[in-house]
Formats: structure tokens, C-alpha cells, sequence
């Protein structure tokens, strides 16, 4: 049983082969929650939060809960990190970021907690990006999807995203269609986060 819970641990993190996609329907459920946060004149950081599907969870806690208390030690955290979490760098952590049309390169996560909620398993983490915001205005888009469709991501509203800082700075969230380009015939593509910033 702890075997089975493995391999389905790692196939849902994307360790999936291509030929895949020409079957690909989804396998696991995540609904997502954006924090922006400014500080310093700055776009500092997005904070992610996932909430997976119940049957995905038990999967996880399972192979990872070693004494069954229903949360993660610091340890287990750990070990969840390196045996799951951390083979999502491979696919950009299922995240698309643009800023003013530009692609940027994802950088180091930071604080990977994974926890649990009313029984479902839930991982956060940030994504520092540092951009400093001159006299003229900036956008960001962020799109969040797997291009395999093994994962899909539950459609966001404004009410999903919170945006924490700055005085100085104005924010504006909008969910538009993505921008980002599907990579074969009849990919679902989710829509797409748009903040819009200026210095007041």
C-alpha cells in the first residue's frame, strides 16, 4: 500500500512521460490562493497556497504522516519537500510570470510549509521576486497550470487573491484569459492573474 501511495505521489507531481498529454485528462485538484506583497517600493514577493482534493491528500499523508497525527513534524515536512515538493522545479512549480509582456525566470522558492486543513493537504510557499516599481507602471501576470493536465487548478476570482503592502504603491487585481500559449491541441488554459502597479 505505502509503495502504491509513492508511485502516485510522484506521478502527481509530474514525473509523467509525454505521451501522456495525447490522453490527458486530470488526476488531482488544487484550488489556489495568491498573496501579492509589497514592500520597500517594491513587488517583494507572491505568496502560494494549494489546497489539494481529499483523495490526493489521504495519498500524501499516507506516505508521509509517519505517526498518523494528521499534520506534518518538522522532519516529515522535510522529507515531504525532497520526495514531492521539490521535483516541481522541473515544471516551473506550475507557474507562468510576466512582467510587462516578459517572461521571467522562476527563482528560488522559499518557505515550503505543507500542512493540513479540515483533512486536505495544503502546501505554501514564496516566490521573491524583488522588482522595484519606477515612476512608470508595471504589470504582472501570473498564470498557474499544468501543461500536462494531470493537475488541474480550480478557476480563480479577485476574492482568491489578497494583496498586502505598500501605501505608496497602487494595486489593481484583474482575471483575464491567459496570454500564455497552449502547448498541444486542445490543452484547457486557465485564466490568468493580472496585477497592474504604479507609485501614487
Amino acid at each position: 500500500m505505502r509503495g502504491l501511495a509513492a508511485r502516485a505521489s510522484i506521478l502527481a507531481c509530474l514525473a509523467l512521460l509525454p505521451a501522456l498529454r495525447l490522453q490527458a485528462h486530470p488526476h488531482v485538484f488544487i484550488s489556489s490562493r495568491v498573496t501579492v506583497d509589497f514592500h520597500g517600493g517594491k513587488l517583494a514577493k507572491i505568496s502560494m497556497e494549494w489546497s489539494f482534493d481529499e483523495l490526493f491528500s489521504q495519498m500524501i499523508l499516507a506516505d508521509y504522516d509517519k505517526d498518523r497525527k494528521g499534520s506534518f513534524s518538522e522532519s516529515e515536512a522535510a522529507a515531504l519537500k525532497k520526495g514531492a515538493f521539490d521535483n516541481l522545479r522541473n515544471y516551473n512549480y506550475f507557474l507562468a510570470l510576466f512582467v510587462d509582456g516578459r517572461a521571467i525566470p522562476l527563482p528560488f522558492i522559499q518557505d515550503f510549509r505543507p500542512s493540513v486543513r479540515d483533512g486536505k493537504l495544503v502546501y505554501a510557499f514564496t516566490v521573491p521576486l524583488n522588482l522595484s516599481i519606477e515612476t512608470k507602471s508595471l504589470e504582472l501576470r501570473i498564470t498557474i497550470y499544468d501543461d500536462t493536465y494531470y493537475v488541474a487548478f480550480d478557476k480563480m476570482s479577485e476574492a482568491d487573491i489578497a494583496i498586502l503592502g505598500d501605501d505608496a504603491i497602487d494595486a489593481m487585481v484583474a482575471i483575464e484569459k491567459t496570454r500564455v500559449k497552449a502547448e498541444w491541441p486542445g490543452q484547457f488554459m486557465p485564466d490568468q492573474i493580472v496585477i497592474s502597479m504604479k507609485k501614487k
